[in-house]
């Protein structure tokens, strides 16, 4: 009887953590919309970086404005939530328009990438002002 009822009372605390944990882990909600964000902000601190170590030729801007845009059609999919919310959606699509306009006509120096680099922060805090 006594091992039963120490058995009973491990199990039982053993439940309670185990349900605690899967409640944690249900409330968390999916990392999509935080991985798409970390994504763009490295992306940004990478041309920053280039823009600031005069590394701005074609070959080291341009794929971070294409991984940049790549992403950024996965703003509606990543909030999911929002999607249905026109200024955020027109938001989202002024961004990829910013980054489109940036790889149609490439920088070809550092003035340049800079002034890119502006337009696609200043796209990105139109949404952040309103929606984080």
């Amino acid at each position: 009887m006594k091992n039963f009822v120490i058995t009973f009372a491990i199990a039982f605390v053993l439940g309670i953590a185990l349900t605690a944990i899967g409640i944690n882990y249900l409330n968390k909600g999916p990392d999509y919309p935080k991985g798409v964000m970390t994504v763009m902000g490295m992306k940004m601190s990478a041309l920053k970086n280039n823009i600031q170590q005069n590394r701005c030729a074609p070959t080291d801007i341009i794929p971070h404005l294409q991984t940049l845009r790549y992403v950024g059609n996965d703003i509606e999919a990543a909030f999911g939530e929002m999607s249905d919310n026109d200024q955020f959606v027109r938001y989202a699509s002024d961004f990829r328009a910013t980054a489109d306009s940036a790889l149609t006509m490439p920088p070809a120096n550092c003035a340049a990438a800079e002034a890119a680099l502006s337009k696609i922060g200043k796209a990105c805090e139109n949404c952040h002002r309103d929606y984080k």
